[in-house]
């Protein structure tokens, strides 16, 4: 790959102007990338200033060439590919825009000067790249750690280890009626996509699924995903009133805190309370999910030529989200 000695540390950093937008600056043209003062402002920076521990990654890596074979093309193949007119800083504002500001293919081979084709596979390979280097971000933390940054609102939970919650995306209509049926979801009226997350107390991702098809109960999603692989003894998981997990739970000596059913009837005082106090501490979780929709990329369609990487895309995603400052405090 051509400049391969460019020092990311020194040559990452975004030009800050006086719009209202983020630019980045690559030689004598600007390209908008997120707006200044927001959430992905802050991400985007962080993530420039860091990167050049991946800069030897970058510089030797092989690029996705398809999505349908193993084929990739690489510097050091015999026949090697056409000469490649970006930088690695530059192949990172690709994929950094394409995440932060949802652009498509096309517009950013315009920014770019080069083909939709090699921009894909740019964002491809980059989104592989970081989603395995980054993985360090979304971990399952011990106790010792989550206690001492309890916020004040869990005070009542001690013990909870983990908030978790599905979240969809929306996904384009499949050809074949099979796949329809599978992806679609009567409660968003479209054909979806369905994740599991988890979060700490903090507000830090803990656990992010692979996508499944909206067909799958939220039971269904927590046994086949491996959430249950992280679980330890006395561990309290908090969610909401669909994941109907106590009895997988109890088997790893764990336990499951959801707001109280009411069958119909009025609830007592005390369930009345604990279902308000649950809730209270739960709705950090939609917080968190609507902090990773903040990225345009989620916010859209899901191109079905997307499928392979996106469950990739949305762990990259949500990396990001732990470089931004604590979500509850």
């Amino acid at each position: 790959m051509d400049n391969t000695g460019d020092n990311l540390d020194d040559k990452l950093q975004p030009s800050y102007m006086s719009g209202q937008y983020l630019l980045i600056a690559q030689g004598t043209k600007t390209y908008p990338a997120v707006e200044r003062g927001s959430s992905s402002s802050t991400i985007y920076s962080k993530v420039t200033r860091r990167a050049n521990f991946i800069q030897d990654k970058a510089t030797n890596m092989v690029y996705w060439n398809s999505v349908n074979t193993n084929e990739r093309e690489s510097s050091e193949t015999l026949k090697p590919g056409p000469k490649r007119i970006l930088t690695i800083k530059e192949e990172l504002a690709i994929t950094l825009i394409r995440l932060i500001r949802g652009f498509d293919t096309k517009s950013l081979g315009n920014m770019f000067g080069m083909s939709e084709s090699s921009v894909s596979r740019i964002f491809n390979t980059w989104i592989h790249l970081v989603s395995h280097e980054l993985n360090f971000l979304i971990r399952w933390p011990s106790m010792e750690q989550i206690r001492n940054k309890l916020p004040k609102c869990f005070k009542y939970f001690p013990k909870t280890r983990c908030i978790i919650d599905c979240t969809e995306f929306f996904t384009q209509r499949p050809s074949l009626p099979s796949a329809q049926r599978i992806t679609y979801s009567q409660y968003k009226h479209h054909n979806t996509f369905k994740c599991l997350v988890g979060i700490t107390p903090s507000g830090t991702f803990s656990f992010v699924s692979d996508l499944f098809t909206d067909s799958i109960s939220d039971k269904k999603i927590v046994e086949d995903s491996g959430f249950l692989d992280n679980i330890q003894f006395g561990d309290d998981i908090m969610a909401d009133r669909g994941f109907l997990i106590r009895g997988e739970l109890a088997l790893k000596d764990a336990t499951l805190n959801i707001p109280s059913f009411s069958f119909g009837k009025q609830m007592c005082s005390n369930a009345t309370t604990k279902t308000r106090r649950i809730t209270r501490a739960r709705i950090h979780v939609e917080r968190a999910i609507g902090r990773l929709k903040k990225f345009a990329i989620l916010q859209g369609i899901i191109p079905l030529r997307m499928k392979p990487i996106y469950s990739e895309v949305v762990k990259v995603c949500a990396m990001l989200c732990n470089l931004d400052e604590q979500l509850v405090k």
